[in-house]
């Protein structure tokens, strides 16, 4: 039997894709003004199908297809996300109007399933906001759905990166939750037949065989998209990069921009001419950029969390930043997903990151399609309230232990 579902805020794509290889059909796609990340999948149609539908705009506005099983969702996961100030972040955070959103629009779609994607936090200190989600969902569908908090992580499903995080699943339907047992891939396991290949947009054939985990994301007529960006932020950390190979050890995997520029001028005497005027500020600073900046991948460790600008990410091997194919394969996408038509596209960077992995996406809509049919797989997990289940693998309560604590039935 085909299920068909509806992507809401569903960004740029893995989601949608995932859902499409579990065996779903995509019947419509909606997202707020601007429809960020619409233009990856409509460039995808070959890999999404042909049959569906989709809204930018107003949610009051958006349509309500009939016979719809599942509702996949990933509105913006700021109100909770570490990289958002304190002051910004929680319960009531004014960017978590996009949870509400979802509901509003499942209320009225009234499918078996809905599946929302956040980060762990969202659980661990926004319970209390998931339990009212599911309540409004229930007030304005009239409907009863069970609660499940899924707990997972992208390269314990397969995928190439190390990506923790979250799935809210309201159910109408008895729902479980299986962890199969995956091996997980190393950086150069995800990139390195990808080595000594041309820098640009046009599709190119493979010049490397592929690794084991590598092979099921290739395809026959080779992969497009192979470019990095090369603005001011990144001809300074290539600077730094030159003189650090230079005149010391080089930029050590796993180093943070700041550090490489700690150890160049304090080891090494020196920093880039480009770099001259940062000094002073650098000195105030001990050299702390922040949080959210260029970081050297390490080769012989999973891939980092891709968060949203290519420009972040300092090739393990290469004296560049990632490409568009990098960052791709770092987010499970095969390599015929299309990334030249987007070349025009304004803000086309910034989607990679801004959505779930593709193996996250099959996976759990793999555990949808078997609930649907009646024959749920897995564990039926830990009730921590009314008609509330918590699930995480077996390795993972431990370091959840005090969270779930927190939640348990008494």
């Amino acid at each position: 039997m085909t299920y068909r579902f509806v992507a809401c805020q569903s960004f740029a794509g893995g989601f949608d894709l995932g859902m499409v290889q579990s065996g779903f059909e995509l019947v419509h796609k909606v997202e707020q003004r601007g429809g960020f990340g619409l233009p990856n999948v409509l460039a995808n149609r070959h890999l999404i199908g042909d049959n569906w539908t989709h809204q930018a705009g107003d949610p009051a506005d958006w349509r309500v297809p009939r016979d719809v099983n599942v509702i996949a969702a990933n509105p913006p996961c700021s109100g909770f996300s570490v990289l958002t100030a304190k002051e910004l972040r929680g319960t009531e955070s004014k960017i978590n109007s996009c949870m509400w959103v979802l509901v509003e629009y499942a209320a009225r779609v009234r499918p078996a399933i809905v599946i929302m994607e956040s980060v762990r936090p969202a659980f661990t200190n926004g319970r209390s906001l998931m339990v009212r989600l599911r309540a409004e969902l229930e007030r304005a569908s009239g409907l009863r759905y069970d609660l499940h908090h899924v707990m997972h992580d992208a390269l314990e499903l397969g995928g190439p990166a190390r990506r923790p995080r979250y799935f809210w699943v309201a159910s109408r339907v008895p729902f479980r939750v299986d962890y199969p047992a995956m091996r997980s891939p190393l950086l150069r396991d995800v990139w390195g037949d990808l080595r000594e290949h041309a820098l640009t947009w046009e599709r190119q054939p493979y010049r490397r065989p592929a690794s084991w985990w590598s092979d099921h994301v290739r395809r026959d007529d080779g992969f497009d998209g192979h470019v990095w960006r090369n603005g001011t932020a990144t001809r300074r950390a290539l600077d730094l990069m030159t003189l650090l190979e230079t005149d010391g050890d080089g930029w050590r995997p796993g180093w943070a921009i700041g550090r490489a520029a700690k150890y160049a001028y304090t080891e090494l005497g020196q920093l880039p001419d480009s770099w001259t005027h940062m000094i002073p500020k650098l000195l105030t600073k001990n050299f702390e950029l922040g949080y959210s900046t260029i970081v050297r991948w390490d080769a012989d460790r999973p891939c980092r969390v891709v968060t949203g600008t290519m420009e972040h990410v300092m090739h393990p091997w290469e004296s560049r930043t990632i490409t568009h194919r990098e960052a791709a394969r770092a987010l499970g996408f095969p390599d015929d997903w299309r990334i030249k038509p987007l070349r025009a596209v304004s803000g086309t960077r910034a989607t990679w990151g801004k959505g779930i992995t593709v193996h996250c996406g099959r996976w759990i809509g793999g555990l949808a399609r078997a609930a649907l049919d009646g024959a749920p797989r897995g564990e039926v997990g830990r009730e921590i309230g009314d008609r509330e289940w918590f699930h995480a693998p077996e390795k993972n309560l431990v370091t959840m232990r005090r969270h779930l604590s927190q939640h348990l039935v008494s």
